[in-house]
C-alpha cells in the first residue's frame, strides 16, 4: 500500500534534506477535536477546478431500483497482494445499506472491481474500460497510481477512496475520505499541522528530534514522503534521511537501508523512523531495524490486526487518519465491526479494508443527501456546494470543495504493545498556506 499522511510542499530530497524546513504560525499547532478544524486562508472554488463539465449521460448507472458502482483497485502488485481488501470493506457497508432498503429506494449494485495490478499503464486502461464498458454511476478507487484520472475526467465519473494518490487532487470528481493527500508539487501550498506533532510526543524530553523517511519506489509514496516531511518540519524535526529505495516488486534484503538509517544522524540513528511501504516490506524493514538494535520510534501508516502477534511489530506506532477497528467503544466503529462480521466475515479489519468501508460510507451519505431525483450532475453539484462528511469519533470531518486541494488535518497515533493496539481520540490541527 502507498499512503500519505498530511500534506507537504517543501520538496523531498534524495538524501538528508537540503530543502528549507517549513514553518507556520505557532497558533496553528494547537490540536483540537476531529471536526471544526481551522482552514485559515486555504480556499477552493469548485468552478476553477478540473473535470468541471456536465456529464454526457447524467442518468448513467441509475434505474428506479438500483445504482451501479464500479471499482478500480490495485488488487495485486508485483510484490503480491496490495489493496484488494478494499472491496471487502465496501461490501460490508453496502451490505448494510441494501439490507436497510437501499439509498432512497435504490439498492447498490457493486460491480466486479477492475484490477490495475499496480501498473500505471494498466491503471489508465482499466479506468477507460470502467467509463466506456461498465458505465457505473460512480466508482471506488484504491490504487497506487493516478493515471485513471484522464478517463474519469472525460467521463465525469465521481469516485471515492482514501485520497492517497494524485488523482484525488485538483478536480471536482474525486472525494478522498481524508481529503487530497498528494497534491502536485507547487507553491504556495496547504500545510497540515497535525501528524508530526502527535508523533513528537513519543520522543523523550530533551532528545534530538530527528527523523528518517523511507518510501516505496513509486510516485505516490515519493509524494507521500514530501507530505509527511512537511508535517514533521512543523513539529520541529530535522530530516536526516529521505529516500524511496523499496522496490515496488518487493523488498528482498533491507540490510543496506537499515545500515544507512542507523548512521543517518551524524553517525547515530534518528529518533524516529517513518516508512511508507507495502505490508510485507513493513514486516521485513521493522524486523531488520530491531535486529540492528534500533531503540527509537518506528512509525508507519500501517495498522493491521494481522501484525498484532508478530514480535517484531511490538512497541511500534501507526499514524492513522481514522480510528482503527479496535476502538469499539466508539459507536460508529462498533457498527463498522458488526457490518464486517455480517457482510464480510472473512475479512481482516486492515487499513485498506477500513478505508474501503469509509469510502463506501461517504458515497452512501452523499447519495442520501443528493436525494431521489438523482443524476451525476445533481450529485456532484450537491457534494461540491459546502458539503461536509463526518463520522463522529471514527472519521474526521472533510469539507468540499476545499478538500479537493488540501487534506483533512486530522490523525491519531495507534500503539501496539504486548499484542494489543490502542489509540487516543482523533485530533485535528489546521491547514494553512505557506510558501
Amino acid at each position: 500500500m502507498a499512503c500519505a499522511v498530511g500534506l507537504a510542499g517543501c520538496g523531498g530530497s534524495s538524501g538528508g534534506g537540503s530543502a528549507a524546513p517549513v514553518t507556520v504560525d505557532p497558533a496553528l499547532t494547537k490540536l483540537g477535536p476531529d471536526h471544526g478544524w481551522n482552514q485559515t486562508n486555504v480556499t477552493a472554488d469548485a468552478a476553477s477546478l478540473k473535470c468541471n463539465t456536465a456529464a454526457s449521460d447524467p442518468n448513467r448507472g441509475i434505474t428506479a431500483t438500483s445504482i451501479k458502482i464500479g471499482g478500480l483497485v490495485s488488487v495485486t502488485s508485483p510484490a503480491g497482494a496490495a489493496m484488494g481488501d478494499t472491496t471487502a470493506g465496501a461490501e460490508a457497508r453496502f451490505g448494510r445499506a441494501n439490507a436497510d432498503g437501499g439509498v432512497n429506494g435504490r439498492k447498490i449494485d457493486l460491480l466486479d472491481v477492475r484490477d490495475d495490478g499496480s501498473d500505471p499503464a494498466r491503471d489508465a486502461d482499466q479506468a477507460k474500460a470502467i467509463v466506456e464498458k461498465d458505465k457505473p454511476f460512480a466508482s471506488l478507487v484504491a490504487t497506487t497510481d493516478g493515471n485513471y484520472i484522464d478517463s474519469f475526467c472525460s467521463g465525469e465519473m465521481p469516485f471515492f477512496g482514501w485520497g492517497n494518490n494524485t488523482g484525488f487532487c485538483g478536480n471536482v470528481i474525486g472525494f478522498g475520505i481524508t481529503g487530497c493527500q498528494t497534491p502536485a508539487t507547487g507553491s504556495p501550498r496547504a500545510v497540515d499541522t497535525t501528524g508530526g506533532l502527535l508523533v513528537g510526543k513519543s520522543v523523550p524530553a530533551g532528545a534530538a528530534k530527528t527523523i528518517a523517511l523511507i518510501g516505496l519506489d513509486n510516485d505516490a509514496a515519493r509524494q507521500g514522503l514530501v507530505t509527511v516531511r512537511q508535517s514533521f518540519d512543523i513539529a520541529g524535526f530535522k530530516t536526516v534521511y529521505n529516500k524511496s529505495p523499496i522496490p515496488v516488486s518487493g523488498l528482498t534484503d533491507p540490510t543496506s537501508i537499515v545500515s544507512e538509517v542507523m548512521t543517518a544522524d551524524a553517525g547515530k540513528p534518528p529518533a524516529v523512523v517513518f516508512f511508507i511501504s507495502q505490508f510485507n516490506d513493513a514486516i521485513k524493514l521493522t524486523g531488520a531495524l530491531k535486529a540492528a538494535g534500533y531503540k527509537g520510534t518506528i512509525v508507519s501508516p500501517i495498522y493491521d490486526p494481522r501484525v498484532s502477534g508478530l514480535k517484531e511489530f511490538d512497541d511500534t506506532y501507526a499514524l492513522l487518519q481514522w480510528q482503527g477497528g479496535f476502538n469499539t467503544d466508539i459507536p460508529a466503529v462498533a457498527q463498522m465491526v458488526a457490518d464486517f462480521k455480517k457482510y464480510s466475515p472473512d475479512a481482516a479489519l486492515s487499513l485498506t479494508a477500513v478505508a474501503g468501508y469509509w469510502a463506501a460510507d461517504m458515497l452512501v451519505t452523499g447519495l442520501q443527501k443528493a436525494g431521489k431525483d438523482l443524476t451525476v450532475d445533481s450529485f456532484l453539484k450537491t457534494l461540491n456546494n459546502n458539503y461536509s462528511n463526518y463520522v463522529p469519533g471514527a472519521l474526521p470531518e472533510t469539507r468540499w470543495p476545499v478538500n479537493h486541494v488540501a487534506p483533512a488535518p486530522c490523525e491519531t497515533v495507534a500503539h501496539l504493545t504486548n499484542g494489543t493496539w490502542s489509540a487516543g481520540p482523533l485530533q485535528c490541527g489546521a491547514i494553512a498556506r505557506t510558501n
